[in-house]
């Protein structure tokens, strides 16, 4: 793979460390909990002929600002749109995973005709009203539990490695899907200053997430979508939700695979990636 170029910006009042490579259209990374900018690199590994990334730690993670406030995914989606404006980039693709999915949404609402697809792999959709529907709260323990983001602090600190590599194992249909290397990488960040109780807030501030979510779907979004989830985690969640909130929806469920996609899956994601970034450039 090329090599990762390190960046820090300061967008929407916060410092972002991201890093950029490849060349071709754009591609903007979003991640989930709790993870950063290193869960694309496998996506990342077969597109640097092709496609230019460009993966930040979002707020509260790593390498970024850990602020108290601002977890909302219209304040995200903002860090997005200034961030993408420091690269001096006009049209771009989204792709996230998990809790980088609610603000990945906001941000193809707010982007209107800059984004030129939204891909949300594994993502929890809150707020939605279809039938079928079913809050991600209701079906995962770790929802509500890290929505107290307090009692989770006190529970995980001192624990992270225990508690991360059971994250790891148990939401995989392989639990040795993550090399040892990766579960450390992933430890040694939350044990910075600040990430556990800051990277907690992207689950505290879920009624919000729900609420804007719930106003932006009020209108149909227009950016073409892609979704896919594991069949032993969201399964049919995230196609179901994307075909309900976009004019257009592709995706579906990922047989014997779990939360983690790009991980568990790589040759299928990269794959479907490629085929509906080829279709919709």
């Amino acid at each position: 793979m090329n090599t990762l170029n390190h960046k820090r910006a300061a967008v929407n009042g916060v410092v972002l460390h991201y890093v950029t490579v490849g060349q071709g259209p754009v591609v903007l990374c979003m991640h989930g909990w709790p993870q950063n900018h290193r869960e694309f690199l496998p996506v990342i590994e077969g597109f640097t002929d092709k496609y230019t990334f460009i993966a930040p730690d979002l707020r509260g993670y790593a390498d970024s600002d850990k602020p108290f406030v601002g977890y909302e995914p219209k304040t995200i989606a903002q860090d997005m749109l200034d961030l993408l404006d420091v690269e001096k980039v006009d049209k771009f693709h989204i792709l996230s995973h998990d809790l980088g999915g609610p603000p990945s949404v906001a941000l193809a609402y707010m982007a209107s005709n800059r984004a030129l697809s939204l891909s949300t792999i594994e993502t929890p959709f809150f707020g939605l009203d279809f039938p079928g529907y079913v809050d991600p709260r209701v079906a995962y323990w770790h929802l509500s539990m890290h929505m107290n983001m307090d009692i989770t602090r006190m529970l995980i600190e001192g624990r992270e490695e225990q508690y991360l590599r059971h994250f790891f194992r148990d939401f995989a249909y392989n639990p040795s899907a993550f090399s040892e290397e990766e579960v450390q990488q992933y430890v040694m960040q939350m044990r910075q200053p600040g990430n556990l109780r800051a990277s907690l807030n992207h689950y505290g501030y879920i009624p919000q997430m729900a609420e804007q979510t719930a106003e932006l779907a009020k209108i149909k979004l227009s950016v073409p979508m892609l979704a896919w989830a594991g069949r032993v985690s969201f399964g049919n969640h995230c196609f179901a939700c994307a075909k309900a909130i976009a004019t257009s929806a592709k995706g579906g469920v990922i047989e014997e695979c779990g939360h983690w996609v790009f991980e568990e899956k790589t040759d299928f994601i990269r794959e479907e990636l490629g085929a509906f970034w080829g279709s919709v450039s």
